[in-house]
Protein backbone atom coordinates (compact mmCIF):
# COMPACT_ATOMS: atom_id res chain seq x y z
CA UNK A 1 0.00 0.00 0.00
CA UNK A 2 2.63 2.62 1.21
CA UNK A 3 4.52 2.01 -2.54
CA UNK A 4 1.16 2.61 -4.37
CA UNK A 5 0.88 5.69 -2.21
CA UNK A 6 4.63 6.86 -2.99
CA UNK A 7 4.39 5.77 -6.38
CA UNK A 8 1.24 8.09 -6.80
CA UNK A 9 2.97 10.82 -5.08
CA UNK A 10 5.74 10.40 -6.96
CA UNK A 11 3.61 10.98 -10.67
CA UNK A 12 1.50 13.69 -9.52
CA UNK A 13 4.60 15.68 -8.35
CA UNK A 14 6.73 15.21 -11.51
CA UNK A 15 3.35 15.70 -13.61
CA UNK A 16 3.49 19.22 -11.43
CA UNK A 17 6.97 20.11 -11.94
CA UNK A 18 6.88 19.42 -15.59
CA UNK A 19 3.11 21.47 -16.01
CA UNK A 20 5.48 24.47 -13.85
CA UNK A 21 8.03 24.27 -16.27
CA UNK A 22 5.67 24.27 -19.32
CA UNK A 23 3.93 27.28 -18.04
CA UNK A 24 7.00 29.36 -17.77
CA UNK A 25 7.66 29.18 -21.49
CA UNK A 26 3.84 29.91 -22.20
CA UNK A 27 4.43 33.04 -20.14
CA UNK A 28 7.28 34.04 -22.28
CA UNK A 29 4.56 33.73 -26.04
CA UNK A 30 3.41 37.78 -27.06
CA UNK A 31 -0.40 38.33 -26.01
CA UNK A 32 -2.22 40.53 -27.87
CA UNK A 33 -3.88 41.39 -23.96
CA UNK A 34 -1.87 44.53 -23.88
CA UNK A 35 -1.75 45.64 -27.36
CA UNK A 36 -1.98 49.33 -28.25
CA UNK A 37 -4.35 48.14 -31.33
CA UNK A 38 -6.72 46.74 -28.20
CA UNK A 39 -6.85 50.15 -26.54
CA UNK A 40 -10.45 51.56 -25.86
CA UNK A 41 -11.23 54.50 -28.43
CA UNK A 42 -13.21 57.39 -27.52
CA UNK A 43 -13.28 58.83 -23.89
CA UNK A 44 -12.21 56.95 -21.02
CA UNK A 45 -14.90 58.60 -18.97
CA UNK A 46 -16.92 56.80 -16.01
CA UNK A 47 -20.05 58.43 -14.52
CA UNK A 48 -18.01 57.78 -11.32
CA UNK A 49 -15.48 60.69 -12.22
CA UNK A 50 -18.13 62.98 -13.09
CA UNK A 51 -20.01 62.28 -9.35
CA UNK A 52 -16.49 62.37 -7.70
CA UNK A 53 -16.37 66.47 -8.98
CA UNK A 54 -19.38 67.34 -6.88
CA UNK A 55 -18.29 70.73 -5.14
CA UNK A 56 -20.89 69.31 -2.03
CA UNK A 57 -18.98 66.31 -2.20
CA UNK A 58 -15.61 67.54 -1.55
CA UNK A 59 -17.16 70.01 1.33
CA UNK A 60 -17.88 67.16 2.98
CA UNK A 61 -14.93 65.41 2.79
CA UNK A 62 -12.86 68.75 3.66
CA UNK A 63 -15.25 69.40 6.83
CA UNK A 64 -12.76 68.95 9.65
CA UNK A 65 -10.85 71.84 7.39
CA UNK A 66 -13.79 73.96 7.27
CA UNK A 67 -14.61 73.32 10.81
CA UNK A 68 -18.26 72.53 9.66
CA UNK A 69 -20.40 72.64 12.74
CA UNK A 70 -23.38 69.43 12.95
CA UNK A 71 -26.13 71.20 11.47
CA UNK A 72 -23.58 72.47 8.76
CA UNK A 73 -22.76 68.98 7.65
CA UNK A 74 -26.38 67.90 8.08
CA UNK A 75 -27.37 70.98 5.53
CA UNK A 76 -24.50 69.27 3.12
CA UNK A 77 -25.98 65.87 3.32
CA UNK A 78 -29.25 67.21 2.43
CA UNK A 79 -27.95 69.10 -0.07
CA UNK A 80 -26.01 66.23 -1.76
CA UNK A 81 -29.22 64.12 -1.76
CA UNK A 82 -31.21 67.02 -3.44
CA UNK A 83 -27.97 66.93 -6.11
CA UNK A 84 -27.77 63.68 -6.76
CA UNK A 85 -31.53 63.18 -7.42
CA UNK A 86 -30.99 66.49 -9.77
CA UNK A 87 -28.69 65.16 -11.70
CA UNK A 88 -29.52 61.51 -11.63
CA UNK A 89 -31.14 61.53 -15.29
CA UNK A 90 -28.01 63.21 -16.50
CA UNK A 91 -25.75 61.14 -15.40
CA UNK A 92 -27.49 58.02 -16.76
CA UNK A 93 -26.98 59.96 -20.23
CA UNK A 94 -23.40 60.20 -19.65
CA UNK A 95 -23.41 56.82 -19.11
CA UNK A 96 -25.36 56.00 -22.34
CA UNK A 97 -23.36 58.83 -24.43
CA UNK A 98 -20.32 57.91 -23.54
CA UNK A 99 -20.88 53.99 -24.66
CA UNK A 100 -22.73 55.28 -27.98
CA UNK A 101 -19.12 57.63 -28.59
CA UNK A 102 -16.83 54.38 -27.75
CA UNK A 103 -19.27 52.53 -30.21
CA UNK A 104 -19.21 55.13 -32.92
CA UNK A 105 -15.22 55.87 -32.73
CA UNK A 106 -13.14 55.50 -35.75
CA UNK A 107 -16.48 54.44 -37.74
CA UNK A 108 -15.37 55.25 -41.46
CA UNK A 109 -18.77 56.13 -43.02
CA UNK A 110 -20.05 59.75 -43.03
CA UNK A 111 -23.07 58.21 -41.41
CA UNK A 112 -20.91 56.62 -38.01
CA UNK A 113 -18.79 59.93 -38.15
CA UNK A 114 -22.28 62.11 -38.01
CA UNK A 115 -23.27 59.83 -35.12
CA UNK A 116 -20.29 59.65 -33.24
CA UNK A 117 -20.51 64.08 -33.34
CA UNK A 118 -23.47 64.12 -32.57
CA UNK A 119 -23.43 61.88 -29.53
CA UNK A 120 -20.25 63.47 -28.21
CA UNK A 121 -21.90 66.82 -28.55
CA UNK A 122 -25.07 65.37 -26.17
CA UNK A 123 -22.05 64.19 -24.17
CA UNK A 124 -20.69 67.88 -23.74
CA UNK A 125 -23.93 68.80 -23.32
CA UNK A 126 -25.06 67.01 -20.77
CA UNK A 127 -21.66 67.28 -18.79
CA UNK A 128 -22.44 70.75 -18.77
CA UNK A 129 -25.52 70.91 -17.63
CA UNK A 130 -24.00 68.62 -14.97
CA UNK A 131 -21.16 71.16 -14.40
CA UNK A 132 -24.43 74.55 -14.10
CA UNK A 133 -25.77 72.46 -11.38
CA UNK A 134 -22.47 71.85 -9.52
CA UNK A 135 -22.00 75.37 -9.51
CA UNK A 136 -25.31 76.37 -8.40
CA UNK A 137 -25.35 73.89 -5.19
CA UNK A 138 -21.99 75.22 -4.52
CA UNK A 139 -22.76 78.84 -4.57
CA UNK A 140 -25.64 77.67 -2.21
CA UNK A 141 -23.66 75.03 0.01
CA UNK A 142 -21.37 78.60 0.28
CA UNK A 143 -24.34 80.68 1.90
CA UNK A 144 -24.90 78.34 4.34
CA UNK A 145 -20.87 79.09 5.60
CA UNK A 146 -19.50 81.60 8.07
CA UNK A 147 -17.12 84.08 6.42
CA UNK A 148 -13.55 81.85 7.25
CA UNK A 149 -15.60 79.03 5.86
CA UNK A 150 -16.54 80.52 3.06
CA UNK A 151 -13.17 81.62 2.14
CA UNK A 152 -11.49 78.63 2.52
CA UNK A 153 -14.51 76.75 0.74
CA UNK A 154 -13.98 78.83 -1.98
CA UNK A 155 -10.46 78.32 -2.34
CA UNK A 156 -11.06 74.63 -2.35
CA UNK A 157 -14.07 74.42 -4.91
CA UNK A 158 -12.12 76.83 -7.30
CA UNK A 159 -9.08 74.59 -7.43
CA UNK A 160 -11.38 71.32 -7.76
CA UNK A 161 -13.33 73.45 -11.05
CA UNK A 162 -9.88 73.80 -12.27
CA UNK A 163 -8.90 70.10 -11.64
CA UNK A 164 -12.64 69.19 -12.82
CA UNK A 165 -11.77 70.69 -16.37
CA UNK A 166 -8.06 69.77 -17.17
CA UNK A 167 -9.19 65.94 -16.34
CA UNK A 168 -12.44 66.37 -18.53
CA UNK A 169 -10.70 67.42 -21.15
CA UNK A 170 -7.91 64.53 -20.88
CA UNK A 171 -10.63 62.14 -20.46
CA UNK A 172 -12.77 63.26 -23.38
CA UNK A 173 -9.46 63.25 -25.38
CA UNK A 174 -10.43 66.78 -27.07
CA UNK A 175 -10.71 69.98 -26.92
CA UNK A 176 -13.09 72.11 -24.72
CA UNK A 177 -16.11 72.92 -27.82
CA UNK A 178 -16.75 68.74 -27.84
CA UNK A 179 -14.21 68.50 -31.18
CA UNK A 180 -11.70 66.40 -31.77
CA UNK A 181 -7.73 67.23 -30.96
CA UNK A 182 -5.92 68.67 -34.07
CA UNK A 183 -2.46 66.50 -34.49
Amino acid sequence: MNRRFLALATLVALSSIAGAQRTRSQADRRTDLFSKDSAPQGPALRVRDVEDQSPIKLLIDKRKDLKLTEPQLSQLKDAENKLKNTNAPLLKAVDSLVREVKSTAGASSDDGRSRARSARLALMAALSDIRTNYDASAKEALAGLDADQQSKGAELLDKQKKDAEKFLQERLGGDRRGGERQQ
